[in-house]
Order: structure tokens, then C-alpha cells, then sequence
């Protein structure tokens, strides 16, 4: 979703954690909100902590090899600033501000994984609808060695390693899971396989 104030542009990014971040140097900028907040008490905290851009003369240097997101490569355009770590998302790059010392890669590990869990959280939404079974409570990322995924409870744990999965892939094993979390049997799970994703055997994730 994104919202116009004062002439700038802002995507609203839904996240798990209880508060507001603002990231960007120029519009569009990206706002990551607790589901909890809506619309209006955003605009007012945007205002009230309005984005300071920042000139587009600034120079950088590139890291010697891309850095890989769902099987993409992208080219790390990384600029020396004095303010804390912002990383932005472009269609070819990843751009990341950041003191002189810090290392570059140290802080793309956590950002690609709330990229991760935001992909995660927007294809089990989608499930939940398809298949009207809405009582998963939580979902979480670490480190699995053998499986794509486990279930505890009414929570379900991902592997950090779909960050290296295409889209289609994490769409598989995310429906894989929710059939698991479901007591579908092996043959019930196939049938939903077929109905919604027809070339699932493709993939060989699940």
C-alpha cells in the first residue's frame, strides 16, 4: 500500500515488530508499521518524524559480488554516511548507507530476512484465505538442517534458507506447510497441489 503526503510518496510495509521505521533517501520511502497502526496514526507519525532526503550526487562504491535474493542477483551500491544503516531495495541494486567500518554484509543478513518474513507472512495470508483455515498464531525463521519447515504448536518455523528459493518455490513450500499444519494426508495434499499449483512436481521442495 502506498500513501502521498506533502508530495512524497510512502510504501507501508507490514512487520513483527512493536514499532515505526522509516527507510529511504528519497521518495518513494518505505514505512515498516505494526499491523496494528492504521492509516491515520500513520500519516500523523510520518508527519511528526517526516524522512530527511538526501542529495543524489552522493558517491559509492560497489561490493566485489552481488548479493543474491530469491535466486536474483543485485549489485550493492554501498554509500559512507555518519547516520545509522539504511538499506534500500532498487530493481537492479541494493543500496545501503552506512558508517565506514561497518560490514556491509553483517547488515544485509538480518534485512534479507525480514524480506523473508514479510514474503512468508504475505503467502500464508493468501492460504489462509484459499483454504479458510486461519488458526496458524505465529511464524518464525532459523536455522532447520534437514526440512524446508517444522510445526510446534499453532506456530510454524521456515528455514533462513528460502531466502535462496524463487518466489514459485516458497509458494510451494509455504502451501506444503499449511496442508502439514492442516492434517491433510499425503493424498489430500496432492489434490491441493494440483488444484492451485498444477507444476508443483517441478519445484521438488515440498
Amino acid at each position: 500500500m502506498q500513501i502521498e503526503i506533502d508530495y512524497n510518496f510512502y510504501e507501508i510495509v507490514s512487520w513483527d515488530k512493536d514499532y515505526i521505521q522509516i527507510q529511504g533517501t528519497a521518495s518513494p520511502f518505505r514505512v515498516y508499521a505494526p499491523p496494528f497502526y492504521d492509516i491515520a496514526s500513520l500519516k500523523q507519525y510520518i508527519r511528526l518524524n517526516p524522512p530527511t532526503p538526501s542529495g543524489h550526487d552522493q558517491s559509492y562504491s560497489y561490493l566485489e559480488n552481488p548479493y543474491h535474493l530469491f535466486t536474483k542477483p543485485y549489485l550493492v551500491k554501498v554509500f559512507q554516511t555518519s547516520a545509522a544503516p539504511v538499506i534500500e531495495l532498487k530493481s537492479s541494486s541494493i543500496c545501503v548507507h552506512q558508517r565506514k567500518t561497518v560490514n556491509t554484509l553483517k547488515l544485509l543478513k538480518p534485512w534479507s530476512q525480514e524480506l523473508l518474513y514479510n514474503e512468508l507472512i504475505k503467502r500464508i495470508t493468501y492460504w489462509e484465505e484459499q483454504l479458510d483455515n486461519y488458526a496458524i498464531s505465529a511464524i518464525r525463521i532459523g536455522k532447520l538442517s534437514t526440512t524446508n519447515y517444522k510445526i510446534k504448536g499453532n506456530e510454524i518455523y521456515f528455514s533462513s534458507r528460502l531466502i535462496d528459493f524463487d518466489r514459485e518455490q516458497i509458494n510451494l513450500v509455504v502451501l506444503a506447510a499449511f496442508c502439514k499444519f492442516s492434517r491433510k494426508n499425503k493424498k489430500e495434499s496432492e489434490a491441493i497441489y494440483n488444484l492451485y499449483i498444477p507444476n508443483w512436481r517441478a519445484f521438488n521442495v515440498y
